[in-house]
């Protein structure tokens, strides 16, 4: 019997993109003051929820906009506001169940906003959107892994899979905190919404465990407990470390970690303060690199083999590097003095194009960084800048080719402004990972039973017709013929005494076959 080997592997049942115009409204918070002139406007596109249904993927999901815009009012102030439009989109999806797993991306390829003709707060969106699902499931394959004896391969390779360990374990989690309103932003009286996004900062293995840290990082409007009731959102990190249970997991092992954010709520509890409980779904899968020497795709005798084709993800491998951006400016002319820097963070990062060479991954993007100051004006009002800095880095991974596939990642890890005079200047560090792979779909067999061929049925040979000679009885006859008398009798009716025989008669002989 050939050798085979067992596999639990992620099977890619299809995948799709499609362009998605997305239309609503959005309109400016009562707080702010009416729009001029929009200088700015940011759109991302997240995913709410994804349904599968047969051959196809739906999903819901939001688009937020972030708006910066010249005031209409004298000293034509810049103000800054966000607000988000939900859609659905469908894609066909051949191959996809309800049931298996789906990852969803989303690209904004362009966004317009045209101001209301009824009323000038409020903004028609059209958004182009390009929308990628890739549906796979689970399955235990068996695969030939040598050629059988007496037969001969035409064909055979060397297959790298990743073995899943265990099962896809999912795990719910609560991050909670209590935190204060920072001291540069007014007290909350009321909470108007609150958004959510994890990301994961490290992951590991333990023995039959494993141990997942991250960062929820929150972003609350509320309405301010002062007179004009002005609106003005905050953010919060909370960082989480927590495990999820996999049997048979070893140090050493691959792991992949999805998170998504299934509710956030924030409120106000007494001091003033605020407190935050997320809920996170955690769905961890841990695999083991496999490689199969001199597998048989292609064999001279198919027979008791099934060949099919193999789509499987391969992972080439994983690079990161640190990126340190400097930068100085000034307050936009449009902006107040600074007296003093409040605080300073990294607001958003995009990677804007990315290209695979020979063994490396270039990347491009920026980084929003958002500073809080005290103006030099007289009432020492609370104002906010933001600042765009570009980047431009490479990240080594072995083996990456072209026509390869890459995914980065770009975590902030450290932001400093520090001011000279009118001037501001920045420092920020990123740590961008990039993860590359290739779509492998080699042809394989895998042993199927051959049921057993049912014995062919006899075919009873014709009668053969007999002359009754003198001399003949019923018995010689039968002993001649290797049959016997009642075998005779039974295909002859006509004869009503078997022990007297006309000569010249003719009577049928059966076949000895069926006796």
């Amino acid at each position: 019997m050939a050798e085979t080997e067992r596999l639990k592997v992620h099977l890619v049942q299809g995948e799709n993109r499609v362009q998605a115009v997305v239309r609503g409204q959005i309109e400016v918070p009562e707080a702010k003051p009416d729009v001029e002139k929009i200088l700015s406007k940011e759109a991302k596109a997240k995913v709410r929820d994804v349904s599968i249904v047969p051959d196809k993927v739906i999903v819901n999901g939001t688009l937020n906009l972030q708006v910066t815009y010249v005031a209409f009012k004298p000293d034509q102030s810049v103000n800054f506001f966000h607000d988000s439009v939900n859609f659905t989109s469908s894609l066909d999806v051949p191959g996809a169940e309800p049931g298996d797993d789906v990852d969803v991306e989303f690209t904004v390829e362009d966004v317009s906003l045209t101001q209301s003709s009824r009323d000038p707060r409020k903004f028609d969106v059209a958004a182009v959107l390009s929308v990628f699902a890739k549906v796979t499931d689970i399955d235990e394959i068996e695969i030939l892994t040598e050629t059988p004896e007496g037969n001969t391969a035409l064909e055979e390779q060397d297959i790298t899979v990743e073995h899943l360990v265990g099962e896809r374990e999912t795990k719910q989690i609560i991050v909670s905190d209590q935190f204060d309103v920072p001291e540069e932003k007014p007290d909350a009286e009321r909470i108007l919404n609150t958004e959510a996004e994890v990301v994961i900062t490290d992951k590991r293995i333990i023995a039959n465990k494993v141990i997942v840290e991250g960062e929820v990082r929150l972003q609350i409007m509320y309405v301010a407990m002062k007179p004009d009731q002005t609106v003005h959102d905050l953010h919060h990190t909370i960082k989480f470390s927590d495990f999820v249970e996999v049997p048979e997991a070893e140090p050493g092992m691959n792991v992949q970690v999805r998170a998504v954010v299934e509710s956030a709520e924030a409120g106000l509890i007494k001091d003033p303060a605020l407190f935050a409980d997320v809920i996170i779904q955690l769905t961890v899968f841990v695999t083991e690199t496999r490689t199969l020497r001199d597998v048989p795709t292609e064999l001279e005798d198919e027979e008791g083999f099934e060949r099919i084709q193999l789509k499987v993800e391969q992972e080439i491998g994983t690079g990161d590097t640190q990126v340190v951006l400097r930068e100085t400016t000034e307050v936009p002319e449009e902006k107040p003095d600074i007296a003093k820097v409040l605080d300073t963070r990294v607001e958003d990062t995009e990677v804007t194009d990315t290209n695979i060479l020979s063994g490396k991954v270039l990347i491009r993007g920026y980084a929003d960084v958002e500073i809080v100051y005290v103006s030099a004006a007289p009432d020492q009002a609370v104002h906010a800048m933001h600042q765009r800095l570009n980047f431009r880095t490479f990240v080594i991974v072995e083996g990456a080719e072209s026509d390869m596939k890459v995914k980065v990642e770009v975590d902030p890890e450290y932001v400093n402004v520090d001011q000279d005079g009118m001037d501001l200047h920045t420092e920020v560090v990123l740590k961008i990972t990039a993860t590359v792979w290739e779509m492998s779909q080699p042809m394989v067999y895998t042993p199927v039973e051959v049921e057993p061929t049912a014995e062919p049925t006899a075919t009873p040979c014709p009668p053969t017709p007999y002359t009754v000679r003198a001399g003949d009885t019923l018995s010689r006859i039968a002993a001649a013929n290797r049959v016997t008398v009642q075998m005779i009798l039974d295909i002859n009716p006509q004869i009503t005494n078997p022990d007297v025989l006309e000569v010249g008669q003719v009577i049928q002989i059966p076949c000895p076959a069926m006796g």
